[in-house]
């Protein structure tokens, strides 16, 4: 896999390969159908901002084996930086591109069987697309038969308009390969060693190259600039959204969900518009996701309905309810049946089945038993300045309204806390917790209040 080039049309810091199509790596793709096909060794040429990718490739494709390329000096040029790796490559090898991030295993498929029944040593892929531009022009003889491929910007008037291009996809008899690297010349308009050439070394010497041609063009269509990797992730995510409706999943406006590859969606689930799914997600049946809803790195247990909220390394239960606008961070775990209210943010706790928290309340570094009910304005304190501290709720516990937990705290079993009060101590099962200031009501407190200002007003 070739994947050592700068992309300078991208105009970025970020190698091209790893710009971002539905949330993962362009090159993620392309090394997903290609290990699809479990080679014997996978090698990725890699260049520009090397470690960059080297340090995905470990954390995501461990079996990848990263070949630097110092100089960029073109196609076959990086090829030949295996050369000393040939003999792990086996009898034949695939070349391909990393930035085409549309191609399926299914086609790479069709070019190593090709390789195999036809007993040639090299197969190109092609593609007959509208517009050739910019890509390398297949040349053919009057029976069809290959006989070079021509780089645009060394194409004549005539081989421009040529619609059959090459798609950079290759796949070769190792010893041969190597061999006629050797003879390929930088002499030509961009002053490099273009893999393209070895083509014509193949017929040089009375060898057939094999050309099969690409069902859907679109699946070799490269990415230069920010332009095309638009187009691309929006065909990338009509395939994503379109495999997840055939497997019994409503997506009731495709075209405004975002959804990655690797997010797993059971049947009957509905997906409202305007959501963003992404990471290692699974969610379960017969939910309810949005609208305005994002989800990362999470599991969604069956029958759940989440609306209007971010949810972010949670695990969350069968028949929860949650929304709108609740923000549950990572950590955070629900069993059956919780509610989790309007503007609710919870953190790195475990809430137990049949409890809610309904409303505009905080709920930090805790631990709530089961058939608990959190008041509106509840704000467990769990930061003293310099430690998060925990707050343990038992079962059966009613929470007042607005009040402050200040952990570390344990409420027990079936304790109540009194609206307003702030709890610092822990409270015994059964108990009743109240902690307020006694009322006071001044009698025509207010009058004199009010004439006290409009006088300092005037004043004024």
């Amino acid at each position: 896999m070739l994947a050592a080039g700068k992309g300078k049309r991208m105009k970025s810091d970020i190698p091209k390969v790893l710009h971002n199509i539905c949330y993962q790596p362009i090159i993620y793709y392309i090394l997903t159908s290609a290990f699809k096909l479990n080679p014997k060794n996978l090698f990725v040429v890699i260049g520009h901002k090397a470690e960059k990718i080297k340090e995905f490739l470990s954390s995501n494709f461990p079996g990848a084996i990263p070949v630097i390329q110092e100089n960029q000096l073109g196609t076959a040029h990086a090829v030949s930086m295996l050369k000393s790796c040939s003999g792990e490559l086996g009898d034949t090898c695939l070349v391909m591109p990393g930035d085409i991030p549309l191609i399926s295993y299914s086609t790479l498929r069709k070019v190593a069987n090709t390789m195999e029944q036809s007993g040639n040593p090299a197969v190109v892929l092609t593609a007959l697309v509208d517009n050739p531009y910019g890509y390398g022009r297949v040349i053919k003889d009057d029976k069809s038969n290959i006989l070079r491929i021509v780089e645009e910007s060394d194409a004549s008037e005539s081989e421009k308009k040529i619609n059959e291009i090459n798609s950079s996809i290759y796949c070769f008899e190792t010893k041969p390969l190597f061999s006629y690297l050797e003879k390929i010349s930088s002499k030509n308009s961009q002053n490099e060693f273009y893999l393209t050439d070895i083509i014509e070394n193949f017929i040089g010497a009375k060898q057939k190259v094999s050309c099969i041609s690409v069902q859907d063009s679109f699946e070799i269509e490269g990415i230069n600039d920010r332009v095309a990797l638009a187009k691309l992730e929006k065909i990338m995510q009509s395939k994503i959204n379109e495999t997840l409706m055939a497997g019994g999943v409503t997506i009731r406006d495709p075209g405004t969900c975002y959804i990655s590859a690797e997010v797993e969606i059971s049947r009957d689930t509905v997906v409202e518009p305007f959501c963003f799914i992404k990471g290692k997600t699974k969610i379960g049946n017969a939910c309810v996701i949005g609208p305005f809803t994002q989800i990362t790195d999470s599991i969604i247990g069956d029958c759940t309905k989440i609306y209007n909220s971010v949810i972010i390394g949670s695990i969350v239960g069968k028949a929860n309810n949650i929304g709108p606008s609740s923000y549950l961070r990572p950590g955070t775990q629900t069993s059956e049946n919780v509610k989790i209210g309007a503007a609710c943010e919870i953190k790195k706790s475990r809430i137990r089945k049949n409890s809610k928290v309904p409303h505009l309340s905080y709920i930090g570094d805790a631990d709530i038993g089961e058939n608990v009910n959190i008041g509106a304005a509840t704000v467990t304190c769990n930061f003293d300045g310099f430690f998060k501290n925990k707050t343990v709720i038992g079962d059966n516990v009613f929470i007042g309204s607005d009040t402050m937990l200040v952990a570390p705290v344990k409420i027990g079993k079936d304790a109540i806390t009194a609206a307003g009060s702030v709890i610092s101590v822990d409270v015994p099962d059964n108990s009743l917790a109240i902690e307020r200031s006694k009322q006071k009501n001044i009698e025509n407190g207010a009058l004199r209040f009010r004439e006290k200002k409009e006088k300092q007003k005037k004043e004024t």
